[in-house]
C-alpha cells in the first residue's frame, strides 16, 4: 500500500437488511431477503401501492445529541427519511472510526443524495387534505400566492440548506459538499472525499448517501421503463424485466494512511467519464464505462496489482443495462473476473446504490465470501458474464464497484486490503 493511500476506517448502513454495516451483510451473507408493498396515501383519500425493499423505521434522537434534535425537530427533519438516514449512517461510521468531537471540528462532509427536499414538497403537495374539498392542493387560486403557500419547501429544495442541518446535527466544522451524479453519486463522493485528503484540504471525510424509496421515484422509472412490471429484481437473469427500489444509505470515513493505523481497506483509486448521447439510455458508441474501467485497471497495474478479483456492476435488472455492462465489461477485462450483485438483496437505492455496494464489497473483501447474485436464477447465457449464483469462499485483494448512471456518469472505483 503506497504511503499515500487513503483508507476507510468506519463505515455504516441501512438497508431491508437491518440497520448498522453488519446487519446489512448478515442479511446478504445469509441471503435473507426482505422485499414487501408500500402504500402512500393520497390527500383525496385514495392509495396507492408500490414494490420495495423496505428499511426499518428509524428515529432520529437515538443519532444526534438531545439539543440538535430539538432544533432539527422543529425544521420538520425527524421526518424526514432521507435527512434521517444520512444522518444515522454518517454517525455509524465516524463511531466505528473512533472520531472525536475534536476530530469533527477540522473533518469535511460529502453528502450525496439524488433529490434533496423534492420528496418533502412532494409529499406536502400530494398528502394535501385540500384535494378532498376542491382537487387541489392549493388554498389560492393566485400564482403567486399558491406559491407562498409553499416557498419554504420550495427553497430548501436547495442543496445548501443540508448541508447545514447535516453539519450541526454531526458537527462537523470543516469542509462540506454536496454532490448528485444519479446512481453513481457514492464513488464521486468518495472520490471527492479521496481527493480532499490527498490535497491536504481535510485529514479525515465522512461521505454520506441516501435514498428513500418514494413513490414518484417508482413513477418516474416505472414511466421511462427502467422499473419491474412484475416487481421483482433479476440482475443477470433471463428473465430479467426491470429493477425496483429500495430504501438504503451508506457511509465511509475516509483518512489519510499517514495519520492512522486503523484502516479496514484502501480506497485505491476511481476513474470517471461523462457521455452526452442521452439522460437515460447508454451510449453504446463511445466505450466511456469501458474506459473508465481500464483506467482503474492501468492505475492498478503501475502499483503492481496483477488483478481483481471481483466485480460488482451495477445490475439493475434493466434488460438494455444489463446487456450494456456485459459488452462494456467484456471490453474492458481480457478475462472478467467473478461477478455478483447486490440489488436482488437490498433493490435499486438509487443515490445510496454505490456507495452501499461498496461497503458490502469491503466485507466479502474482510470475510473472503462472494455471495450470489440473488434472483440470478438463470444467468442470461448471452451475456456471457461469469455471474456467481452459488456462495463461495475466495481470497480477496483488490475488488472493483462500476456504475453506469443516468445522466451518462460512468465511474469505477477500486479497493484494497490492507
Amino acid at each position: 500500500m503506497s504511503k499515500q493511500s487513503v483508507v476507510i476506517t468506519g463505515t455504516g448502513a441501512i438497508s431491508s437488511g437491518g440497520i448498522g454495516s453488519a446487519a446489512v451483510w448478515d442479511s446478504v451473507r445469509s441471503q435473507r431477503v426482505v422485499h414487501g408493498e408500500r402504500i402512500y396515501r393520497m390527500g383525496d383519500g385514495s392509495q396507492r401501492p408500490y414494490p420495495v425493499y423496505p428499511a426499518p423505521a428509524l428515529d432520529l434522537r437515538d443519532w444526534v445529541p438531545l439539543r440538535e434534535y430539538e432544533w432539527l425537530e422543529e425544521q420538520g427533519l425527524h421526518e424526514d427519511p432521507d435527512f434521517v438516514m444520512l444522518c444515522a449512517v454518517a454517525s455509524m461510521a465516524m463511531d466505528e472510526a473512533g472520531w472525536t468531537e475534536t476530530d469533527k471540528e477540522t473533518a469535511a462532509l460529502v453528502i450525496g443524495h439524488e433529490n434533496l427536499g423534492v420528496n418533502r414538497l412532494i409529499d406536502r403537495i400530494l398528502t394535501s387534505p385540500r384535494y378532498a374539498d376542491s382537487g387541489s392542493p392549493f388554498q389560492s387560486s393566485d400564482p403567486e400566492g399558491a406559491f407562498q403557500e409553499y416557498s419554504d419547501p420550495f427553497y430548501k429544495l436547495q442543496s445548501f440548506p443540508y448541508l447545514f442541518y447535516l453539519s450541526k446535527a454531526l458537527r462537523i466544522r470543516g469542509f462540506t459538499l454536496a454532490i448528485n451524479n444519479a446512481c453513481a453519486t457514492g464513488l464521486y463522493g468518495l472520490e471527492a472525499g479521496s481527493q480532499l485528503i490527498r490535497s491536504g484540504k481535510a485529514d479525515r471525510v465522512v461521505v454520506t448517501c441516501a435514498d428513500y424509496a418514494h413513490l414518484t421515484e417508482h413513477l418516474w422509472l416505472a414511466g421511462k421503463r427502467f422499473g419491474s412490471p412484475l416487481g421483482r429484481l433479476k440482475p443477470f437473469d433471463r428473465d430479467r424485466d426491470g429493477s425496483v427500489l429500495g430504501d438504503g444509505a451508506a457511509a465511509m470515513t475516509l483518512e489519510s494512511s499517514k495519520r492512522t493505523t486503523r484502516g479496514m481497506a484502501a480506497y485505491a483509486g476511481g476513474a470517471f467519464g461523462q457521455d452526452t448521447w442521452h439522460l437515460t439510455l447508454p451510449d453504446v458508441v463511445s466505450h466511456t464505462y469501458s474506459n473508465v474501467i481500464s483506467q482503474v485497471l492501468h492505475t492498478a497495474s503501475t502499483r503492481g496489482a496483477k488483478a481483481i478479483d471481483l466485480v460488482v456492476p451495477h445490475g439493475s435488472g434493466n434488460v438494455l443495462w444489463d446487456r450494456f455492462e456485459a459488452v462494456e465489461l467484456q471490453r474492458a477485462f481480457p478475462q472478467v473476473p467473478p461477478i455478483t450483485a447486490f440489488k436482488g438483496y437490498v433493490g435499486h437505492t438509487l443515490g445510496a446504490n454505490a456507495i452501499l455496494e461498496s461497503v458490502l464489497l469491503l466485507h466479502c473483501m474482510k470475510d473472503g465470501i462472494i455471495p450470489p447474485a440473488v434472483g440470478c436464477d438463470r444467468p442470461d447465457e448471452g451475456l456471457e458474464l461469469p455471474v456467481v449464483t452459488a456462495a463461495r469462499e475466495s481470497r480477496l485483494k483488490r475488488v472493483m464497484k462500476t456504475v453506469p448512471a443516468y445522466g451518462g456518469f460512468m465511474a469505477a472505483a477500486m479497493f484494497e486490503q490492507i
